[in-house]
């Protein structure tokens, strides 16, 4: 019993001491497990400190003129005459400030197209800037830098400075210097656009109103049709020793000074047709408003043919030295006391348009739209090259030209410039300033803001036609032929339309078709 029980209680031993261990290992709770970690996040390299918008900064003057890299010498065209007299000392101070060697070649107007296109086209590099008439654009335009190019490349405040600069320039005037597409080629710096000058004081005076009355049947008055002004042209075209105003005449009074020549006679033609709400041709557009083709309808016929017959009838109105008559021939008409209307005469000739003021006692000059106020529109600006071994000179140079403090500076010396910000600036808005720049100022605004708008370019030929400036040379001889009398108008009109659709076909972009 003993060994038994001695057994049993070895047992009992092991049991309790089994018990003792195993029961709080039950009573555990179980060891938290942590879950396996997600992979780390990709953390973005710290970034670079942004960088600081570049500057807009007009460029007002010389001064602004940022540091130019290249300083290969350029060479310029330049239109021969005033506006070059008064280019040149900017030309020579941009030389100067830049360490840019520049030399120019003054070209006469009636030559730049011939002289300066072989150039372009044919890649020569013989200039980096030319100036260009605002109508031959598109024609030009594949062998211009586009503005917004060089301001992205050379302009350290990037296109919002240039924008910034150009936004003191009319729409209109940028519209004119931009091709079909919207690429404009260079900055405008001088319009011509076209107005009718008239002696003011001889449709003031109560004899000549009188007399007007009970010829016609109606008012002496500004006119607002091409009827009127005939009447006019009729009305005051005198001989020596008749009387104007109650006073004899000295030399012949003509009634009317018109360019007939054969260099801008088509500019005189084209006021007429858009003042009639034609032109040339319709442009046809898609439904996205982008030009697809050329159309001359019977309309454009009868418009061009209208324009012709009318001014031929004019013709005997005008001094016969007006038959070969540039601007300058039809202003010093006017400046001299020679005539009372000089229609179709470029604003830029008012301020020796306005000397007869001072030569004819009495005198006074007020300045009109044309008949339909849609008068030839247009400007000069120098475009970049592309052919140029140093475009970024010649940007800088083509941005000084038409800078604010140079266009100021010239306009205020009677200078036809295109800066609206000038125009409106409210110093120039007084008696002291009206001859120079006000009445000028006050022209324009009106034409570029209700009739001659960007919108009514866009829809004109010259300005969407890569071959427009062939056309507008191949025009002016037929048409002074026409006008003068030395051909029939009809005659012209069939010359002029087979020529516009040859050249058109064989140098436009675009499909033209008569109707």
């Amino acid at each position: 019993m003993t060994k038994r029980k001695g057994v049993a209680q070895v047992l009992i031993g092991l049991l309790l001491v089994a018990a003792l261990v195993l029961i709080p290992m039950a009573c555990k709770a179980p060891e938290e497990v942590t879950p396996p970690a997600a992979p780390p996040e990709e953390v973005a390299p710290p970034a670079a400190p942004p960088t600081a918008a570049p500057e807009v900064k007009k460029l007002l003057g010389i001064a602004d003129i940022p540091e130019i890299e290249n300083k290969t010498p350029i060479h310029v065209a330049l239109e021969a005459g005033g506006s070059a007299d008064l280019q040149l000392p900017l030309v020579e101070a941009f030389s100067e400030k830049t360490g840019v060697p520049v030399t120019y070649e003054l070209i006469l107007h009636n030559v730049q197209y011939a002289k300066l296109f072989p150039e372009l086209a044919g890649g020569t590099g013989a200039y980096d800037t030319v100036v260009v008439e605002s109508s031959w654009t598109t024609d030009w335009g594949p062998y211009l830098w586009n503005v917004e190019e060089l301001a992205e490349m050379y302009d350290p405040g990037g296109l919002p400075s240039l924008y910034a600069d150009i936004s003191g320039i009319s729409p209109t005037m940028l519209r004119c210097a931009s091709t079909r597409d919207g690429d404009l080629k260079g900055i405008p710096y001088y319009t011509y656009h076209q107005v009718d000058f008239v002696r003011q004081d001889v449709l003031d005076d109560p004899t000549e109103q009188a007399n007007f009355k009970a010829k016609y049947g109606y008012a002496l008055a500004p006119t607002t049709t091409l009827d009127e002004l005939y009447d006019q042209a009729e009305f005051f075209t005198r001989e020596k020793g008749e009387l104007l105003k109650g006073e004899p005449l000295t030399d012949n009074l003509y009634g009317t000074a018109l360019m007939l020549g054969a260099f801008e006679i088509n500019d005189v033609i084209s006021s007429i047709i858009w003042g009639r709400g034609g032109d040339y041709c319709d442009i046809i557009r898609d439904d996205k408003g982008k030009a697809i083709e050329f159309v001359i309808t019977r309309k454009n016929k009868e418009d061009l043919k209208f324009a012709l017959e009318y001014i031929n009838s004019m013709h005997k109105f005008c001094s016969p030295g007006c038959d070969t008559a540039f601007w300058d021939y039809a202003t010093s008409q006017f400046a001299e006391g020679l005539t009372v209307h000089s229609p179709f005469l470029y604003i830029s000739l008012d301020q020796w348009a306005s000397t007869v003021e001072d030569e004819v006692p009495g005198a006074k000059i007020t300045i009109y739209p044309t008949i339909g106020k849609m008068g030839y529109v247009g400007n000069f600006y120098q475009g970049v090259t592309k052919a140029s071994e140093n475009p970024e000179a010649a940007y800088w140079l083509m941005r000084t030209i038409a800078c604010y403090e140079f266009q100021k500076g010239i306009m205020e010396e009677g200078w036809s410039g295109v800066r609206t910000d000038v125009y409106e600036d409210p110093k120039y808005q007084t008696e002291e300033w009206y001859r120079l720049l006000a009445r000028r100022g006050d022209a324009l605004h009106d034409q570029w803001t209700y009739h001659m708008t960007p919108e009514a370019v866009n829809d004109i030929f010259y300005f969407n036609s890569s071959a427009a400036g062939k056309i507008y040379e191949q025009q002016i001889v037929p048409m002074h032929e026409a006008v003068v009398g030395i051909r029939p108008v009809d005659d012209v009109v069939d010359e002029l339309v087979k020529a516009f659709i040859d050249l058109q076909t064989k140098f436009g972009d675009l499909p033209i078709r008569e109707e």
